[in-house]
């Protein structure tokens, strides 16, 4: 007796009548040509896994595992897809058209396409745990760019909160703000754009006490101590595909303002003075937008926005 989404299906020339025990089919779809994918459940710990099938037979558990040739195959399938993404939304300022995406797909399969669709595209990704990525001093990056220093350190350390996530440019210094944050398997992915360049700040939410990953596509260059951090670009570009709504979310993103530094925002990416040299809290401070210092006398009221931004990076600077 075959068993429900696998009536089909062979597996070594023979029907499958028999899976290890608490596993159970959970749905089957379409990928690409001949290609398709069931999708397993097991019932004690909700994993899932795949089965990825040519025509009516087993080819393979995972996209890694098919053979070369059938591999190349689904995956330049892929394109229509994946290529649109990688080459625009991924790194680059949103496009003014998007291609198709993947939505209909189980999550697990379009993480497994997007992963190793990407290591084609991106073969050179440099990966940099934190610690040699954050020594203070300047971090070339492999396609010529250079981040400044002490910015990775400022950058790790970002802490997220209630409020707008705000962080400094690792290239300017400049004061950004999350265009979107989704979530995706374990992590929680915020996107920030500065004129061309886009990054990434990723954290993993079963590991809170790691540092968050800084993917920088266009370098490509990803700083991470996670360990799965590999799997962190494809699993981005996996979420994209499989939600087309980003490019509205991405386009109806504000720019950062100078009220989104309420105060306690900036605390975050400061590092903190120690107890014994901290001095006592003043009384009653009345709260200000900007954690700047106020002058000794008060600003003009026609003082000009440049004044602003060069106070914004000024205090960024000194983190």
């Amino acid at each position: 007796m075959t068993l429900p989404l696998l009536d089909d299906v062979k597996l070594d020339g023979f029907p499958v009548e028999q899976l290890y025990p608490g596993w159970a089919p959970l749905n089957r779809a379409p990928v690409a040509d001949d290609f398709s994918v069931v999708v397993f459940t097991e019932a004690s710990t909700s994993r899932q896994a795949c089965w990825w099938l040519e025509g009516e037979n087993y080819r393979a558990s995972h996209v890694l595992a098919l053979d070369p040739s059938l591999r190349k195959r689904l995956l330049t399938a892929m394109d229509p897809v994946f290529w649109p993404l990688a080459s625009g939304v991924l790194g680059s300022p949103l496009p003014d058209q998007t291609g198709p995406s993947c939505d209909s797909l189980p999550e697990i399969a379009v993480n497994e396409l997007a992963g190793s669709w990407l290591e084609g595209y991106a073969p050179h990704t440099l990966l940099l745990p934190s610690g040699h990525a954050d020594s203070g001093e300047a971090l070339p990056c492999p396609n010529g760019r250079k981040i400044g220093a002490n910015r990775i350190t400022a950058l790790l350390a970002a802490q997220r909160g209630n409020g707008p996530l705000i962080v400094s440019s690792p290239f300017t210094a400049l004061p950004l703000l999350a265009q979107i944050t989704f979530e995706t398997g374990p992590l929680s992915v915020s996107r920030f754009q500065e004129a061309d360049t886009v990054f990434y700040l990723i954290w993993n939410n079963v590991l809170p006490a790691l540092r968050p990953s800084f993917y920088y596509p266009d370098a490509p260059l990803l700083i991470s101590d996670d360990p799965g951090g590999a799997m962190i670009p494809g699993m981005i570009l996996s979420w994209y595909a499989r939600h087309p709504e980003h490019a509205a979310l991405i386009r109806e993103a504000r720019p950062f303002r100078a009220e989104d530094f309420g105060v306690g925002q900036a605390s975050g990416l400061r590092p903190k003075p120690s107890d014994e040299n901290s001095p006592p809290p003043p009384a009653a401070p009345a709260p200000s937008p900007l954690p700047v210092e106020q002058p000794a006398s008060a600003t003009p009221p026609h003082a000009s926005r440049q004044g602003l931004k060069s106070r914004l990076k000024s205090l960024f600077g000194r983190l």
